[in-house]
Formats: structure tokens, sequence, C-alpha cells
């Protein structure tokens, strides 16, 4: 793995303990800063961040219908929305699925197995770490959350993956 994608790695593990663990207090300043890392040593292009914000927004659509489906509700919540941490925990995310995540772009199949593990994962370890809380049992979240996580990670992957160069020979 090379340095930028290792570099990648370390930030978003980072960035998803400091919105977890930090909340809207931690998530603001040290997203942004791991963010602005990111576009400095791994990737300034505008396609790989108009990817992170698609990314962002389909995540954060998910997260958004956990809520009203009264599956989860998370700490630091506005106006009845989404908190903020969560905002910049799904864009430090994105900025994986092209660079440390990039491997998985052409295991789309293992990539929704661990979406369907992974993902749910996630949001119990944010239970247990108090940003979220939910009325169900840990193992009924993970169930309800598995299938969505098997479509959307493979899906991102594929979103990120380096557009295909065409040749086209243009005649006089």
């Amino acid at each position: 793995m090379s340095g930028a994608r290792i570099l990648n790695a370390l930030a978003y593990q980072a960035g998803w303990l400091a919105c977890v663990l930090g909340g809207n207090a931690w998530a603001l300043s040290a997203g942004t800063l791991l963010l602005a890392l990111h576009w400095w040593l791994v990737d300034r292009s505008a396609r790989g961040w108009a990817m992170v914000v698609i990314a962002a927004l389909l995540g954060l659509a998910m997260d958004l219908g956990w809520q009203r489906l009264g599956l989860l509700r998370f700490d630091g919540t506005v106006a009845g929305g989404l908190p903020p941490w969560l905002a910049m925990l799904w864009l430090l995310f994105a900025t994986t699925f092209a660079h440390s995540l990039a491997w998985l772009q052409a295991r789309l199949a293992l990539a929704a197995l661990l979406g369907a593990v992974c993902g749910p994962l996630s949001y119990l370890a944010g239970i247990a770490l108090g940003a979220a809380a939910t009325r169900f049992p840990p193992w009924q979240v993970a169930l309800a959350m598995a299938p969505a996580w098997a479509l959307l990670l493979p899906l991102l992957l594929y979103l990120a993956r380096a557009p295909r160069t065409v040749s086209v020979e243009v005649s006089p």
C-alpha cells in the first residue's frame, strides 16, 4: 500500500474517533484539518472531491432514513436533522473509496460482504461509545442495516473508480 493510501486510512480512523467521541465540538476542527491534509497530500482532483461530496450525500441520506425509521437517534442533532459531526464523518469516509479502499473497486462482491458486516459494526461501535442510540438489540440493528450496506459500499466504490479511457479517432 502506498504512503498516500496509508495516510488516508489513518486519517479516516483519526477522524472517526474525533467525530464519534468528540461529537460536534471536535468534528468541525479535526475533520477540516484532516480534509485539508487529504487535499494537500493525497488528492487535489476535482473529480475526487466531487465523488467525496456525492458519497457523503448518499451516506447522509441513508442515515437520515435510519433516523426517520426510528432505528437510530444521533447525539448532537440539529433542528431535527442529522448532527454536523455525522456529516463530517461521511465526508472523511468518502475520501477512502478512491484511496485506502480502492483495492475493493475490482472486488465488488467482497465489498458487498464487507459492507454488510463492517458497516453495521461501525454503527454498533458508535452506539456503544454514546454517539448514537437505539431502542433495538444490537443484532436487530445490524440485521436491518446489512442489506443497505451490502448495496451502498459497492456502489460507492464503483462510482469512485477512475474513469475509463476511451480512445476515439477523428478522421480529417
